[in-house]
């Protein structure tokens, strides 16, 4: 029952399909028709660039979900608290129902940019840039909800049951920070190859950058011979991240505090 109801009220937040769907089409627009003009018209440019907008604008996109589910804990951290000691709800319960809620939403937010890719890019360089692996990016989507899911959680709890809330709002909207930072990081900048295998962020950019265009993901896009990452460290990384913030979350919802919303007034 919980599960149907995260599903229904995730899928059907406005706020969240404005900002992390067709926000991020004016941008893959924008990638496509207007910071394209130095790209070379050969099928292999043209992929390897409309890969990596694929790449960051899913990052982008589930920072979004990120923060809705950091208002969702925190808006419902009183009556959770009621739940978790006096009825049968248990935190693991409700955990693990968001976290495929998450994911749910994360393959429909992700297959939108996937069309809207191939179709965006595919038309301006009049090239049929079809994904090399649909599937795996489909995957690939449902584990970068469950990481979003699971930081979000981790962070708002951290707050609501240790630090206060005074800055809720900042933390909250911390994951599309990290996103913007390590996404055009990747983009534009050399990162080092372990900062990349370290950070879920570029895991997950590196990794759709691999689904969609089939091939190696470069250690830095500026400078594409310059050697190649390796999707199985990147992937096991982004498990191990998921692995140990659902460890952490569970843990943190047990002994979640109630409070105010009054609490994170500033003045």
């Amino acid at each position: 029952m919980i599960l149907k109801y995260f599903i229904k009220s995730i899928m059907s937040n406005k706020a969240l399909w404005a900002w992390g769907v067709f926000f991020m089409l004016f941008w893959l627009a924008m990638g496509a028709f207007v910071f394209s003009s130095n790209i070379p018209d050969s099928r292999a440019s043209a992929l390897a660039y409309a890969s990596s907008w694929f790449g960051w604008a899913n990052i982008i996109s589930f920072s979004s979900l990120a923060i809705t589910i950091s208002y969702t804990i925190y808006f419902g951290s009183s009556s959770l608290s009621y739940s978790f000691r006096y009825t049968k709800l248990r935190p693991s319960t409700y955990f693990l129902s968001l976290l495929a809620a998450s994911s749910a939403m994360g393959v429909v937010m992700s297959s939108v940019l996937l069309a809207s890719t191939y179709a965006l890019f595919s038309y301006r360089f009049h090239i049929n840039l079809q994904p090399g692996q649909p599937l795996a990016a489909f995957a690939l989507a449902a584990l970068s909800g469950a990481f979003m899911t699971v930081l979000a959680v981790a962070l708002v709890l951290a707050a609501v049951n240790y630090m206060g809330v005074k800055n809720i709002n900042f933390i909250s909207y911390l994951p599309l920070l990290l996103a913007y930072a390590f996404g055009f990081g990747q983009l534009f900048i050399k990162i080092p190859a372990a900062v990349q295998y370290a950070s879920p962020f570029n895991d997950i950019m590196s990794l759709l950058f691999a689904s969609y265009s089939g091939q190696r993901v470069p250690v830095y896009f500026s400078d594409p011979a310059a050697g190649f990452l390796d999707w199985r460290l990147m992937a096991a990384s982004l498990l191990l991240w998921i692995l140990l913030l659902s460890v952490v979350d569970v843990r943190l919802l047990r002994g979640i505090k109630p409070r105010a919303l009054e609490e994170s007034r500033q003045v």
